[in-house]
């Protein structure tokens, strides 16, 4: 599958969901904020979610207006341009309120056999 292929930037946003998930599992907020690699982990990954939710189609976008692909976009923005602005409380809450939607949200997409393959 050629990386061009939408369906792959959802697998990667998938993957990195189930790694920010990962790195929050069995932390209280409290540890996660004292722990700067895990921290600086989930950032990470949420940049890598908006990165690739800014390469999905148009087509895909509004077939699937439910996913709020800007929202996630603007968040990697706000990680890479405004870094110094970003609380790690936010972090950990976005991971485990907003993250486990998403995965449902997303495995719609990729079931959705109507969207074309291969679309940039």
């Amino acid at each position: 599958m050629s990386y061009k292929d939408w369906r792959v930037r959802i697998d990667d946003m998938l993957e990195a969901i189930n790694r920010c998930m990962d790195y929050v599992n069995g932390l209280s907020e409290q540890a996660f904020m004292a722990d700067a690699k895990t921290v600086d982990a989930v950032a990470r990954n949420l940049e890598i979610i908006g990165e690739a939710a800014n390469k999905i189609p148009t087509p895909v976008e509004d077939a699937h207006p439910l996913v709020p692909w800007r929202r996630l976009a603007d968040i990697r923005h706000v990680l890479i341009h405004e870094y110094h602005s970003v609380d790690a409380d936010i972090l950990y809450r976005t991971v485990l309120n907003d993250l486990p939607p998403l995965v449902v949200q997303l495995q719609a997409v990729l079931e959705d056999e109507s969207l074309p393959e291969g679309m940039e």
